[in-house]
């Protein structure tokens, strides 16, 4: 390993974004019941939600590809794209905090 502190940094993010990948069906299943309201249909909020749990699954295959930045050597590109999933996380809370303030 050329970094063995990097290394160990990114097996852990990358660890835990794909066991938390396991739990992803259910969640997405769990969406579903968003739109439970009869009027639901109508808030852009729930939308918006939804459409960004479904790309959960590319957030972590983008952040796999902190690989290929340590295997180059660019050991800050490495780390930041390995933490780029914390950037959708901060979006999803953030839209589940619109969702329960404004309704429109």
């Amino acid at each position: 390993m050329k970094n063995s502190t990097i290394a160990t940094w990114l097996f852990l993010f990358n660890g835990l974004y794909l066991l938390t990948l396991l739990a992803y069906p259910f969640v997405l299943m769990m969406s579903v019941f968003m739109f439970d309201a009869p009027t639901s249909y109508d808030y852009a909020s729930n939308y918006a939600a939804v459409s960004l749990l479904m790309s959960y699954p590319i957030a972590v295959l983008g952040s796999l590809s902190c690989w290929g930045f340590y295997h180059k050597g660019k050991y800050k590109w490495a780390i930041a794209m390995a933490n780029l999933l914390l950037v959708w996380i901060a979006l999803f809370i953030l839209a589940l905090i619109v969702n329960s303030i404004l309704p429109f």
